[in-house]
């Protein structure tokens, strides 16, 4: 639910977003907590009790948000070093086709383009959905149907062969893993608790405005927005394949236009 909402903003807007929206609660709270301040009984409280209570919130906020910042920027490299990975191990079976020189194996480079070209057209538009493209699928079936087609010759043709079939294992394995792992953003469990701590803070800050110098107001305003601020990084960071910064598939484009350049017999060059 959180994912379909939030990719609807541009980065910037997250980074704005948050804190102005955060800065509109701390200051309404504020206002309506002075205004029925004898009706809630808050004509007098303990102030230094909320300066403790403001400083742990505040920290443990900081520190739960930047482990959580931490983890979603290693899955984004982890999936960035993945593609990288693909884009390689695609390259890599090109080449091995080539070695192999036979008219099958030439002809499955005309599958194997097909399929670096469904990755780039079908499958990365539909992985801000969190799945792979049934048309890739079909692309990655036709390629091994090809593959199968390379009969068996002589010793050292056989051992080209099975480098050329363990390099293709390689090539349908890091798409399952990229595939797997576009699923892996932080669950709405996390969001939800993150809004209800949210809150909770910027309530207690807003007991703590209650009576405050203008230094206190802008100094708890400041550490609210900072907070913030932290929070619409892990969210952007968390969609890798959604909104501004997203993960690149210019590794498998440059794998692509490698192999096209080559031309495989019967595929026009651009």
């Amino acid at each position: 639910m959180f994912r379909t909402y939030f990719h609807l903003f541009s980065d910037g807007a997250l980074l704005f977003i948050f804190p102005i929206l955060s800065c509109i609660a701390l200051f309404l709270i504020t206002y309506l907590l002075r205004r029925y301040r004898k009706c809630l009984g808050l004509a007098s409280y303990d102030s230094d009790i909320l300066d403790t209570a403001t400083q742990n919130t505040m920290s443990g906020g900081y520190v739960v948000l930047g482990f959580v910042l931490v983890l979603a920027m290693t899955t984004v490299s982890e999936l960035e070093s993945g593609v990288s990975k693909e884009a390689a191990a695609i390259r890599g079976l090109d080449r091995m086709l080539v070695l192999e020189g036979s008219a099958p194996a030439l002809e499955s480079r005309k599958y194997l383009l097909e399929y670096t070209k469904s990755i780039l057209h079908d499958e990365w538009p539909e992985l801000k959905d969190g799945r792979g493209s049934e048309k890739t699928s079909i692309a990655l079936r036709n390629l091994f149907n090809a593959l199968d087609g390379i009969g068996s010759g002589t010793i050292k043709d056989n051992i080209v062969y099975s480098k050329v079939l363990d390099q293709a294992d390689r090539v349908a394995e890091l798409r399952n893993n990229r595939n797997y792992n576009v699923q892996s953003n932080l669950p709405d469990t996390f969001y939800i608790v993150s809004f209800v701590s949210l809150i909770g803070v910027i309530l207690i800050c807003g007991l703590r405005l209650i009576e405050a110098t203008r230094v206190r107001t802008v100094a708890l305003a400041i550490q609210v927005v900072m907070l913030t601020l932290m929070f619409s990084a892990v969210v952007i960071v968390d969609l890798p394949y959604i909104g501004d910064t997203v993960t690149s598939s210019e590794a498998i484009q440059k794998a692509y236009e490698s192999i096209l350049s080559q031309a495989p017999d019967g595929v026009p060059k651009p």
